[in-house]
């Protein structure tokens, strides 16, 4: 276990939270090697149903915004699945996030959320005498996100990532048939990861 008592803040980053119970609390709270640190906890969750559960929470931040490229409007899926309503779900996250999109047939199925600079904001935030841990579970936008930090340098902000890639292995629709949900496959997956540990993060795969 690496020493980080010479830091001087420390920080859990949890993008695309869910709810309370998803990860912080039945992760990072419990099993997370916190080394008798008090980390300041952001949650970064778009799906409304699950900001009120937060408001009770006095010490984690809840940021209630889609982690995105540029702060701009952004629809997401609505989950369907055949004599459920996706609602009453409990845990369950939005589907993937969409750039915004005027046709009115597409708008049916899809939600409206704002989307904000994610690595921006991190940028903006934490400096280098910060120990920053960043959960992603982004439904397919990891390639967007960290392609951003990469650009802007933000990723070298991060120390540690839990990070859950998203590829084209073949999901069940709501009309019963199968189809390629991602655009990346496994191999680019395993790229991600490659580069990031190049890049000095100590990233571990997400479930």
């Amino acid at each position: 276990m690496a020493d980080i008592s010479f830091k001087t803040r420390y920080v859990y980053i949890d993008v695309g939270s869910k709810n309370y119970g998803s990860s912080i609390g039945s992760w990072f709270k419990k099993r997370y090697p916190k080394q008798d640190k008090p980390f300041d906890v952001f949650a970064v969750e778009a799906d409304k149903r699950f900001h009120e559960e937060y408001k009770s929470k006095k010490k984690v931040t809840l940021l209630p915004y889609a982690a995105w490229v540029r702060n701009e409007s952004l629809f997401f899926e609505i989950n369907r699945a055949p004599n459920k309503n996706s609602e009453s779900e409990k845990g369950r996250g939005m589907g993937r996030v969409q750039s915004a999109h005027t046709s009115t047939s597409y708008m049916n199925d899809m939600n409206k959320i704002q989307g904000f600079d994610f690595a921006d904001w991190v940028k903006r935030s934490f400096g280098e005498r910060d120990f920053v841990v960043v959960k992603m579970d982004v439904d397919g936008i990891e390639f967007d996100l960290i392609a951003k930090m990469v650009e802007t340098g933000a990723i070298c902000l991060v120390d540690e990532m839990f990070l859950e890639c998203h590829y084209n292995r073949k999901d069940r629709c709501c009309d019963g048939e199968k189809g390629l949900k991602y655009e990346n496959g496994y191999r680019e997956c395993l790229e991600l990861y490659r580069s990031l540990r190049e890049m000095g993060v100590l990233v571990h795969q997400w479930w």
